[in-house]
């Protein structure tokens, strides 16, 4: 059993190191990817495995952007460069394991044929934001999350509030590669259609075998209008890779899908953010365990390092490693 896996990371090397470390086995192999602002050599300072591969292909990943995407869709083609099969498991550089390595390989030893990601229709994933993520267009206005701008379809749109729209871009100076995409769409007053007749979404958080890797990379080469209609949808990790794999569930029914491995608390707050979990949370951590999790998001080690070491003993005690 081959696993891989596809981490997405911008800070914190030394708990990145710590998540390599409590993952790294034989046959495990780690893709990472360094945000492009970020100093990637601070990173390689301190991890240095021979089966730890930095992307040298490498994104601004912005919050709510396509760019996220990217770097994942960097990270697949790189795996599947290799063709050793197995297991693809994206994680990002704050996420942690609830069980002991030994246990993620057996687990999915025993699951090869599935595919662990959650799928809902996005209509009900996203019942308010819906229309707006699939009709209109959306544009960073700067790498701040959340700073961004809906363009929507001109006709569509009252007069008044189509000035505003052109006020509100030229006023926060946006730039300039994004300046000539809205100058062209408010040009051509074109209506964003998307190629296909559903979408479906959830958490950005999976694990597929390499098989179904491979259908994704040939479904978006054989699809290339798919791909450039989510370069400006809002939060298009949440539904390109979920969208892509109902349709190919629905015409490979051997295809089969299970929710996802990470374990995200999104209700915990009073604003769109996942928890930060910390030593308190322990007792949460472990039925999110019982109930199947193997991962969990998101963490601070350098607030709470203490909730990493509770979680190896854990694993340790419970007679796992």
């Amino acid at each position: 059993m081959y696993i891989h896996y596809i981490i997405l990371a911008h800070h914190f090397p030394a708990q990145l190191k710590k998540l390599v470390d409590r993952l790294n086995d034989e046959n495990v192999f780690f893709f990472i990817h360094i945000d492009i602002t970020s100093d990637i050599h601070e990173f390689k300072k301190l991890i240095s495995h021979s089966n730890v591969l930095f992307l040298k292909k490498r994104e601004n990943a912005i919050w709510g952007n396509f760019t996220i995407v990217q770097a994942t869709l960097n990270g697949i083609n790189e795996v599947i460069k290799y063709d050793r099969g197995g297991f693809t498991i994206l994680l990002s550089g704050q996420d942690y394991p609830l069980v002991s390595k030994q246990h993620i390989k057996r687990f999915l030893s025993t699951h090869r044929s599935y595919n662990f990601i959650d799928i809902k229709p996005a209509q009900e994933a996203w019942p308010v934001e819906y229309n707006t993520k699939i009709k209109n267009y959306y544009l960073n206005l700067t790498p701040k999350r959340g700073n961004g701008f809906f363009i929507p379809y001109f006709l569509d749109t009252p007069f008044i509030s189509f000035l505003k729209t052109i006020f509100h871009l030229m006023k926060h100076g946006i730039r300039q590669k994004n300046l000539r995409l809205c100058l062209q769409v408010l040009k051509l007053f074109k209506k964003r259609n998307s190629p296909i007749p559903e979408h479906y979404g959830g958490s950005q958080w999976w694990a597929l075998n390499n098989e179904t890797l491979k259908m994704i990379l040939k479904y978006l080469e054989e699809n290339p209008l798919f791909l450039k209609f989510h370069r400006y949808t809002y939060i298009p990790d949440e539904i390109f890779f979920h969208t892509i794999i109902k349709i190919l569930a629905d015409k490979h029914p051997e295809l089969k899908i299970l929710p996802s491995l990470t374990y995200v608390n999104w209700k915990k707050l009073d604003y769109d953010f996942p928890a930060v979990f910390g030593t308190n949370d322990i007792d949460e951590l472990t039925k999110a365990k019982k109930n199947g999790k193997l991962f969990a998001r998101k963490f601070e080690a350098h607030n709470d390092a203490g909730i990493l070491d509770l979680l190896d003993e854990a694993a340790y005690y419970s007679g796992e490693q």
